[in-house]
């Protein structure tokens, strides 16, 4: 699933479980008169038989176990548990049936269970019991009133399964969450046909469907298991769930779609909703015959059904997990083409909209191909789906064969939309396919091991987009993209292993996150370049070959890397990058051609509480430091030395012998490794020199991670403020756009904390001035026919220049605004951003109302997007103040850009107390609208809190959390405390000297 940033305007863009022992009521009585004793006895005996007979045992705390089937080669299945049960609500019967037609059971009303003392989730089923081999599942979703009126957004559903029975038991349990069972069949697979069916409960706390059955299923033997259902058609962007759109015409047409990663399968099937259990899946859907059905597999026909329903029947699919499977009924039109290979390649979308599929289809074709060629394994369906639904919680969704985007992600219009929307929309295809090697046809056996699924391809998308698109220098971008963004989360006290133990749904959705996705890249990345690429790859082929249709961990990767090489233990040195938080800084010191390298957990505020379970092996880490010097300066092959990731923190190497005594010296070539640099002041000094001097004897990459890491030391404390300062006098002569990305983040955080204090005047002055080279240099006028990147830096140049007030910048903004007001003359795609945004912001109230009229009128996705941001660069609070109130109103705002309200809001100086108090306000609606289970939820969390700088910040804040349930952003409010905790220790040990040295820079940046 892809969570990438929406173009230039978003924030970076959610594990082991087991089973616990719960403890059981006991029955105690006093002494009394035997003949009472006697009758308590009886009905205690019968009492407790009844229960024996009704109430599933519980199981005690079992270790997990290795997954996948023995059919697959593999040892052992799941971890056990067992669940509880409780009351589920039931719906009226529907107006007609395909299956049993026999009443539901009734359903026992017994309290709902609570989680054990210790926290340990019981939600996991148990496949040492049972597992499924195959579904059979039919659909039919009613999105009008085609199924009567009490039918509308609902859908009936039919499933058998297929399931092996591994020890004896009376009992079926599987996940399900709110659905209605119409009626339940079980039965053997040959042999006697008796229907075993006896009853079934509900558990709600752990959304389990508990089947009894007459008489013990035996080992070793297959049932099928009938279940006829009802479930609803939801607007909450999970499950089976409905979505709409307005068409030409004026009309609201509705489409039904799928997402049911990480925990949402059960909303639309009973099923066993694990990603250990891999199951075959023959689908059908009925439909209207006005619309088309798409599932995984290829479709083998449609047929009439009833009147005007028709049923489409779709090819088997191969063994994979319920997260994978999805489905969609639309009227969506499609534009195809087919691989080199002749796997069959469609991009679907609305019809109005079709002619901005061409990229995307272009792009997917292209690299499917490249990544067959890359993985040495073809794609293994027959053909490929992607489409765009108007609304989706993610990015994408990478489901097998039939991938989900949302539209942002998948169309883009070259008259609309600028470079950064293309190059978005390559890199979201790219990232899910690369997910049909990774994540589908090999799944994590839990969702411990998430990272597995995300830090691959959120690393391979780049190699599919440097295929397709050499020019724009993917690999570079990286750096910024993805390895020194997520330094920032990474250097908290609070942050987590990429590697980390999960169990409940709310705690999976929390691992959606920037260290699963970007640090297990930047990792994965960093394994490459030790290895090789031709040792990563054959490393990746066994993995893939061997494991393929089954489940896998991280200590399978490693030794299938292992057996791919006898020079390196991948394990010992990936464990202690995967299993323990954070990363490392390594100070270096100097002696003659002698450096000592010394490594320590770098945190941006060093009094952070850290958690000691994350530190098992010392907060130590193997690290590969590679480095050169001035007189060699080898940045293709450079020498390198090992610090030991287990005992030794300090580690003395020499330089070569044609070092100089006055030779700077470099670590990290091209920053492949996860780490910070902090050097010695005398090279500090010699590298800002050579800078100086003649910037491209320092390659781009190293250029933007001298910046990065010199600007994160400071904030630290382990630099004072004019290194980082005094390395950015350099920038009048780059044009590189890495390394001003680079400085340009690192300075937004100053910005951020000078928002409210006397400093941001200086720093004001100094942007104005740093700024003006790269201005002058790109200019405001855009050229869509300019490199990509030169295209990035004019629109990072403009941005910039108009934040600070540069008034010649402002003046092209604002006039341009109001050509497109008043005369409808274009904008520039690339530039839309900034003219949008300071068009409103130095406007009143009847920019804003046209903005709104825009974002509304608007059906080009990315062009609304670009206006959703826009509306909140305003600086009046009373228009703020409604822009925030129209995020929980669907008539104005689509669910799915709720978010981006509140965080965009959150963003501006002016709406950051604004955000803060609506989100407190309205709490209880936020957090009925965006779930429980939503990773969107953790980004609200960030973004309302990111400015957070005073002890009064921090009181309100652990205030607000008292006695309160985040739920999948638990793990997000506690990053905040840490983060505020950071920045209120930066306000008191940097604001007012680094506000000094700003105001000492201004004459040589200034001159």
């Amino acid at each position: 699933m892809s969570n990438k940033r929406e173009s230039q305007l978003e924030f970076a863009e959610s594990e082991s479980s087991g089973s616990g022992s719960t403890s059981k009521d006991g029955i105690y009585c006093t002494t009394g008169t035997i003949v009472f004793c006697a009758i308590a006895a009886v009905g205690l005996i019968v009492g407790v038989g009844l229960i024996a007979y009704y109430v599933p045992d519980r199981t005690c705390s079992v270790p997990d176990k290795p997954t996948g089937n023995p059919q697959d080669g593999f040892t052992s299945k799941r971890p056990a548990t067992s669940p509880g049960i409780t009351e589920a609500p039931k719906s009226p019967t529907p107006s007609h049936s395909k299956g049993p037609t026999e009443p539901p059971s009734s359903v026992s009303a017994t309290p709902p269970p609570t989680p054990t003392d210790d926290g340990v989730w019981e939600g996991r089923l148990n496949g040492d019991i049972m597992y499924p081999r195959s579904y059979d599942l039919t659909l039919k979703p009613c999105l009008y009133f085609e199924c009567g009126e009490d039918m509308r957004f609902r859908f009936y559903g039919w499933v058998e399964i297929v399931v092996v029975i591994e020890e004896n038991t009376d009992r079926i349990v599987m996940h399900m969450a709110n659905i209605d069972v119409d009626g339940i069949k079980v039965r053997r697979t040959v042999g006697d046909q008796t229907d075993l069916f006896v009853s079934h409960e509900e558990d709600t706390l752990y959304e389990f469907l508990i089947i009894h059955t007459r008489e013990t299923l035996m080992k070793g033997t297959d049932y099928r298991v009938y279940i006829e259902y009802r479930g609803n058609l939801t607007n909450g962007l999970a499950g089976f769930y409905r979505s709409s759109y307005v068409n030409a015409d004026g009309e609201t047409v509705w489409l039904a779609t799928s997402q049911m990663q990480p925990t949402d399968g059960r909303r639309a099937l009973p099923c066993w909703d694990e990603p250990g259990f891999r199951s075959y899946f023959d689908t059908k859907i009925i439909h209207m015959s006005n619309m088309t059905a798409l599932s995984n597999g290829i479709e083998l026909g449609t047929e009439t059904y009833e009147g005007d329903w028709q049923i489409t029947t779709f090819k088997t699919t191969p063994k994979m997990p319920t997260y994978l499977l999805a489905f969609i009924v639309s009227d969506f039109g499609y534009k195809e083409g087919y691989t080199k290979n002749g796997v069959r390649f469609r991009v679907w979308c609305r019809k109005e909209a079709i002619n901005t599929t061409d990229y995307a289809l272009q792009q997917g074709v292209d690299i499917l191909t490249y990544f067959e060629e890359y993985f040495s394994i073809p794609f293994p369906l027959e053909k490929q789906d992607m489409v765009a639904v108007p609304d989706f919680s993610a990015g994408a969704m990478e489901n097998w064969g039939l991938i989900i985007y949302r539209e942002t992600a998948l169309l883009f219009d070259p008259m609309q939309n600028s470079a950064a929307n293309k190059q978005r929309v390559a890199v979201v295809v790219s990232h899910e396919l690369a997910h049909q090697w990774f994540g589908n046809l090999v799944t994590p056996e839990w969702w411990d091991d998430l990272w597995l699924n995300e830090g691959f391809a959120s690393y391979v998308e780049y190699l599919g987009v440097n295929f397709t698109e050499p020019t724009w220098k993917m690999m570079e971008q990286f750096l910024v993209e993805d390895l020194q963004s997520v330094f920032s989360p990474d250097s908290l006290g609070s942050s987590h292993p990429v590697r980390v133990p999960v169990s409940s749904p709310a705690e999976i959705n929390e691992i959606f996150d920037r260290i699963s996705y970007a640090k297990g890249a930047s990792i994965l990345r960093m394994l490459n370049n030790i290895l090789t690429e031709d040792v990563f790859r054959s490393g990746l082929l066994r993995y893939l070959n061997h494991y393929a249709e089954g489940n896998a961990n991280s200590d399978k990767l490693w030794d299938a890397l292992n057996q791919a090489q006898d020079v390196y233990d991948v394990k010992a040195i990936m464990d202690t990058w995967t299993l323990q938080m954070g990363f490392p800084v390594v100070n270096m010191t100097r002696n003659g051609n002698m450096l000592t390298a010394i490594q320590k957990h770098f945190l941006i505020n060093p009094d952070s509480e850290v958690d000691d379970k994350y530190g098992d092996l010392g907060y130590l880490w193997y690290i590969q430091l590679t480095h050169t010097h001035k007189s060699q300066m080898e940045y293709e092959n450079p020498n390198f030395d090992w610090m030991n990731g287990t005992s030794g923190e300090i580690l003395t190497f020499s330089l070569e012998q044609s070092v100089k005594n006055t030779d700077w010296y470099l670590i990290n070539i091209k920053q492949y490794g996860y780490y910070r640099v902090n050097y010695d002041l005398e090279n500090w000094e010699r590298l800002m020199t050579q800078l100086e001097a003649d910037l491209n004897a320092i390659p781009a990459e190293n250029r933007a991670a001298l910046i990065d890491d010199a600007f994160d030391l400071a904030r630290s404390g382990a630099l004072t403020y004019d290194i980082p300062l005094g390395i950015t006098k350099y920038l009048k002569n780059e044009l590189e756009y890495i390394p001003w990305e680079a400085t340009l983040v690192a300075i937004a955080y100053i910005r951020n904390m000078f928002s409210r204090n006397a400093g941001y005047g200086n720093l004001e002055k100094y942007m104005l001035c740093q700024i003006e080279s790269l201005y002058n240099s790109v200019g405001f006028e855009d050229n869509p026919n300019d490199e990509l990147l030169d295209q990035y830096n004019r629109v990072n140049a403009v941005g910039t220049a108009c934040f600070y007030g540069h008034q010649g910048c402002l003046e092209n903004a604002t006039r341009e605004f109001m050509e497109y007001m008043t005369m409808n003359e274009t904008v520039s795609p690339n530039l839309k951003t900034s003219v949008y945004c300071y068009g409103i912001r130095e406007g009143g109230a009847d920019e804003w109302d046209f903005g709104l009229k825009k974002y509304q009128e608007s059906t080009n996705a990315a062009e609304k997007a670009t206006w959703l941001y826009a509306l909140s660069c305003s600086r009046e609070p009373w228009i703020l103040s409604r822009y925030l109130s129209y995020s929980l109103n669907e008539d104005i705002v689509r669910q799915q850009d709720a978010s981006y309200v509140i965080r965009y809001t959150a963003r501006n100086y002016v709406g950051r107390a604004l955000a803060w108090d609506y989100l407190r306000s309205e709490w209880d609606a936020i957090f009925a609208y965006f779930g429980e289970g939503s990773f969107t939820f953790s980004n609200i969390i960030a973004a309302v809190t990111a400015h957070f700088n005073t002890e009064f910040d921090l009181q309100e804040l652990e205030k607000f959390g008292e006695g309160r349930d985040f739920g999948s952003a638990t793990r997000a409010f506690s990053q905040a405390i840490d983060a505020t905790k950071a920045n209120i220790e930066w306000m008191n040990r940097n604001a007012e000297t680094v506000s000094n040295t700003l105001a000492q820079s201004l004459p040589d940046v200034c001159s």
